[in-house]
């Protein structure tokens, strides 16, 4: 074959056309899409389990998006989006009015989408005297002296714990539980949720809070370690009511600590922080967190159609 000016030509017009084509989204942070390019999402420490799975679920279905979790509490994880670190964060509160204000100075105004609904929760030891705590014994657990009654309503004394400084739990304690008053002394804030669920499950007059999310799916291998090392305590509401957190108290508005979910963004809809959000608010999301045990913020509407038919003799 005669090679001609006409023919070097055309094959580098080829290679240009393959080589512009692979690398039109450049796989980085900001010339992505729904469905390829690099996000990177700072989220509530104490949803791991449920943001890991979405993430590793959402890139398994479109290869060419590559989603970085980085795992924060709640006031770290707006800073984040604040200051430019990352284009989403997942966060167990919404926004405040002053957090609002400081994005809107920067002519910046996140667009979010609920997510799915978790709660606060306390654990004892298995082997524990406490069936259930009113909101009573939470006050003078985390805010007084420590003092609890077991389930004859013996007084007996009883260690608090966190699962660590500054985490979101800590603050949602401080802000919505204690209404502001100074966590006690006698409560320890310890390294992480696992380090709270070991120390409870080896010593017996221990209570720790925790995010709901780490315990919620059954099926779990975390859930199934300390099935039999760990209870999770009712809420008492009165008159000999006891209430558990599970998808029907979050449902019903029963359970007094639900928190919902929120998916924050300050990108525009053709982007891969659009994608992802729209994929886990979507029905293939929303359908994982309730096989994992948590309440989804849309429900599937489910239509049955009954048929009346005259019995024959």
């Amino acid at each position: 074959m005669k090679i001609t000016k006409s023919n070097i030509f055309q094959f580098t017009l080829v290679c240009l056309l393959f080589t512009s084509c692979d690398n039109y989204f450049k796989n980085d942070y900001k010339d992505n899409s729904p469905t390829s390019g690099k996000l990177k999402v700072y989220f509530d420490e104490g949803l791991s389990l449920h943001i890991k799975n979405q993430a590793n679920t959402f890139s398994s279905h479109y290869m060419r998006a590559e989603v970085n979790l980085v795992p924060s509490n709640d006031d770290n994880a707006v800073n984040a989006l604040y200051n430019d670190s990352c284009e989403a964060i997942i966060i167990s509160r919404p926004m405040n009015e002053k957090e609002k204000k400081a994005f809107a100075s920067k002519n910046f105004y996140p667009k979010f989408s609920g997510l799915a609904y978790s709660g606060l929760v306390f654990v004892t030891n298995v082997n524990s005297s406490i069936k259930s705590l009113s909101k009573e014994n939470i006050l003078s657990l985390y805010s007084v002296d420590g003092a609890c009654s077991d389930s004859l309503l013996k007084p007996i004394s009883i260690k608090a714990l966190i699962d660590k400084n500054n985490s979101s739990i800590a603050h949602y304690v401080l802000d919505s539980v204690l209404s502001n008053s100074k966590m006690s002394n006698n409560v320890s804030a310890l390294k992480s949720t696992l380090e709270a669920l070991n120390y409870v499950s080896e010593n017996k007059n221990m209570v720790a809070c925790i995010d709901f999310a780490w315990l919620s799916d059954v099926d779990d291998s975390i859930s199934k370690y300390y099935a039999n090392k760990i209870k999770i305590l009712g809420i008492q509401l009165g008159e000999g009511k006891v209430v558990y957190p599970s998808q029907s108290s979050f449902k019903l508005k029963t359970y007094p600590y639900t928190r919902l979910i929120y998916f924050y963004r300050k990108t525009g809809d053709f982007t891969l922080a659009k994608g992802f959000e729209t994929y886990i608010a979507g029905p293939k999301g929303q359908t994982t967190f309730l096989k994992q045990g948590l309440l989804p913020y849309k429900q599937q509407e489910r239509i049955i159609e009954v048929k009346f038919e005259a019995i024959k003799n």
